[in-house]
């Protein structure tokens, strides 16, 4: 059980690639102003690793606790940057929403995490459905077997949990429900690929997702909170437009009271949106904010 609030720091609220591009930054006529603005302080919010999150809270036992919300490829760095900077140390869990590489691909480094005390190595608890567990064994064959590790460096250790799509489970105390959507279609079948967002407290959290079935909204409505995915102005085959993710949230019923954007693409320029989204605050409606790395808030 959790003692007071619960706070959600977001490591990194970008696509799998990442902002900026590296081939706009060596362009030799560059024009890519979103990603030539992160060379300037004032375009430091343009700066969006993978799309990660830190839930933090005090559990009753007296022990602050910090379950994490997919841990991508540029997750190091967005640890170097925000671990000290929001006074985190451990990790207590690790959630993954799905089986792409900017959700999973970093958790190799968490074996700095598993060694905190050397005396007694922890076991990272990791929550996952069947399907990414099976990717993640085929990927990382020796966080699931350690028998197959080759060479004599450190490697991780986790204690991994299937979830199922139609069934809470619970985190340091906490209840997840998962939400079930859409991020895209099989390329060979047409059928859908489904990625997991969550529902803790009164918060859900749907980072990637083309479609959300009409039976996870019924799960979404009545939170407070909302994160949702928002890749780019336009539509794309495999993530919601931020007008879409606008409708979307404007169309529950009942609405947040909160909710923020992310899994942004270098097209966007994230105080350009802002601006945007702020200028449609309105008595009764959400407030929908565009998310950057580092941000922090309670709930």
């Amino acid at each position: 059980m959790t003692t007071g609030s619960t706070d959600l720091i977001f490591l990194g609220t970008g696509t799998s690639s990442g902002v900026p591009s590296v081939p706009c930054l060596t362009d030799p006529n560059p024009s890519c102003k979103v990603c030539l603005s992160t060379l300037e302080p004032e375009g430091v919010k343009n700066i969006k690793r993978n799309t990660s999150a830190m839930v933090h809270f005090m559990h009753e036992d007296g022990r602050e606790r910090n379950i994490l919300i997919d841990c991508g490829k540029s997750f190091y760095e967005s640890a170097r940057q925000w671990y000290r900077h929001h006074n985190l140390r451990c990790i207590d869990a690790l959630v993954i929403t799905h089986a792409h590489a900017d959700a999973y691909y970093g958790m190799d480094d968490l074996r700095s995490w598993c060694l905190l005390d050397k005396e007694n190595p922890y076991s990272i608890p990791v929550y996952l459905d069947q399907s990414t567990m099976d990717i993640v064994t085929t990927t990382f064959p020796y966080m699931v077997d350690s028998s197959k590790a080759t060479g004599g460096g450190d490697i991780p250790s986790f204690k991994y949990n299937i979830i199922e799509h139609d069934k809470d489970f619970v985190v340091e105390g906490i209840t997840f429900t998962p939400l079930p959507v859409h991020h895209g279609k099989y390329m060979s079948t047409g059928e859908p690929f489904w990625s997991l967002g969550f529902r803790f407290k009164d918060l859900s959290w749907v980072s990637d997702c083309s479609h959300i079935p009409d039976s996870t909204t019924a799960k979404i409505a009545g939170s407070k909170v909302l994160v949702i995915d928002g890749l780019k102005e336009v539509p794309h085959c495999s993530h919601f437009s931020i007008p879409e993710a606008v409708e979307y949230t404007n169309n529950l019923d009942p609405k947040p009271e909160r909710a923020f954007i992310v899994g942004f693409c270098h097209t966007v320029d994230h105080y350009a949106e802002d601006a945007k989204l702020r200028a449609l605050d309105s008595e009764g409606a959400p407030e929908i904010r565009i998310a950057y790395d580092g941000q922090r808030f309670t709930f």
